[in-house]
């Protein structure tokens, strides 16, 4: 009797990653890699997809040109790229990713744009964009053209340019009762300063933000500290008690020095050696050497006693 031979399983052969195909889930081509085709996402919806999102370049773009035909509006049509998409948006990096150029070249720049820190480096989401408008629905004519954020608070339009777009109602309340505690305290007497102060301000917002959410604040603090630092500060002198006499009396001083210094005097001797520095040094130091090296017998003016005080005669 012939034994049976044992047939061994055939091995799976390995998977060829080359093999591996990326299919657009809008239009149904596939792609070999993911890079360069589709655009990158950093929403946990797509996080499955090695961080990109399903749909390619390609038909991003179509998808963006038929928004816009639809609601007549780049902005709006970009907004809803966005909401579709889970991508973070912003009307002021919409503008700087314009740059007055066409729709074709919107998708391109504003993704580039979007990686930078002041736009939260790539991070964010359209959650982001909710919170930081604080549900409010924000209109095609401008980003809260009315001034009125919600029904609790009303921001002016000057506060809201003056800080920028993205802010809460209560954020743009604390920015504004924080610039205003910083000005009454320390001087603030050109653009500059005001321009540090502001974004001190912002920064403050940014590190209560990012204490609510558990993140770093290293490099916050150091920025922080570094606007500080530029800034310079001088107590104003609206602080000053004009109860008190002795503040009275230096800021007289003060302004004396500033606008008329002692040395302008025409009285000379006025304000000379008022702290009696040069009688000093001659009495104990000039006099004393003196007598040491040539053999002069110069007595002190003040504790040297004349004939009739001493009883000689």
């Amino acid at each position: 009797m012939v034994k049976a031979k044992k047939i061994t399983p055939t091995k799976k052969p390995k998977k060829d990653d080359s093999e591996e195909k990326f299919i657009c889930c809008t239009c149904g081509h596939p792609y070999s890699v993911q890079k360069n085709n589709f655009r990158p996402s950093k929403s946990p919806r797509f996080a499955g997809n090695n961080g990109f999102l399903p749909t390619c370049k390609g038909c991003l773009e179509k998808e963006l040109k038929q928004y816009d035909n639809d609601y007549d509006s780049e902005y709006k049509a970009m907004r809803r790229i966005c909401q579709a998409w889970d991508i973070y948006y912003n009307r002021d990096l919409h503008k700087v990713a314009k740059k007055g150029k066409g729709i074709d070249f919107l998708l391109g720049a504003y993704f580039s744009n979007l990686n930078f820190d002041q736009w939260g480096g790539g991070r964010k989401t359209y959650d982001d964009t909710i919170a930081e408008e604080d549900g409010s629905a924000i209109s095609d004519a401008g980003d809260a053209e009315s001034g009125k954020i919600n029904n609790e608070i009303t921001v002016t339009m000057k506060t809201i340019k003056f800080f920028g777009y993205g802010f809460s109602n209560s954020e743009y309340k604390q920015l504004s009762d924080q610039y205003e505690d910083w000005i009454k305290e320390y001087e603030c007497k050109d653009k500059a300063q005001k321009e540090l102060l502001k974004n001190m301000c912002i920064i403050q917002i940014q590190i209560q933000r990012a204490l609510q959410k558990g993140d770093k604040l290293e490099q916050l603090m150091a920025s922080f500290n570094t606007l500080l630092g530029s800034a310079k500060l001088k107590p104003s002198d609206s602080t000053n008690d004009s109860n008190d006499p002795n503040a009275v009396f230096g800021v007289w001083l003060s302004s004396i020095e500033r606008h008329t210094p002692a040395e302008y005097y025409a009285d000379k001797k006025k304000y000379f050696d008022f702290d009696g520095l040069k009688d000093y040094i001659d009495r104990f130091m000039y006099r004393p050497l003196k007598n040491l090296l040539t053999g002069s017998k110069d007595m002190d003016s003040e504790y040297n006693l004349s004939a009739d005080e001493d009883g000689d005669e």
